[in-house]
């Protein structure tokens, strides 16, 4: 599902629906016992809208998303916690020279 986004303080925190937010939303809104309709009042949205929420062919915006979770009770956006990359292993050394190593290699050599 789409990842929704959000800022604060500098920091960029984003969230990822929940698997399968639909049946989370539908489940949730048959065990208070309301109707679509009662939802969409409940949430100040369109009838349609909660709908296509449950039918999995919307993908709420976060406001949204946060009003349902508010009134049905349930969790439906996780943080997606991204690992930092490992650092990378530095090469290995590779046979350098230094000016001077040069000079005195240029000294040794015959005339």
């Amino acid at each position: 599902m789409a990842k929704p986004r959000r800022a604060v303080k500098d920091v960029d925190i984003e969230y990822e629906y929940v698997d399968d937010l639909g049946a989370v939303v539908r489940n949730a809104r048959l065990r208070m016992g309301i109707s679509q309709a009662e939802l969409a009042s409940l949430v100040k949205e369109r009838e349609t809208i909660i709908k296509k929420i449950e039918q999995g062919e919307f993908n709420p915006p976060l406001d949204l998303v946060r009003r349902l979770e508010k009134v049905l009770k349930v969790s439906l956006l996780q943080v997606v916690v991204e690992e930092s990359p490992k650092p990378k292993q530095s090469p290995p050394p590779t046979d350098t020279y230094t000016l001077e190593d040069v000079l005195k290699k240029q000294q040794e050599k015959p005339r």
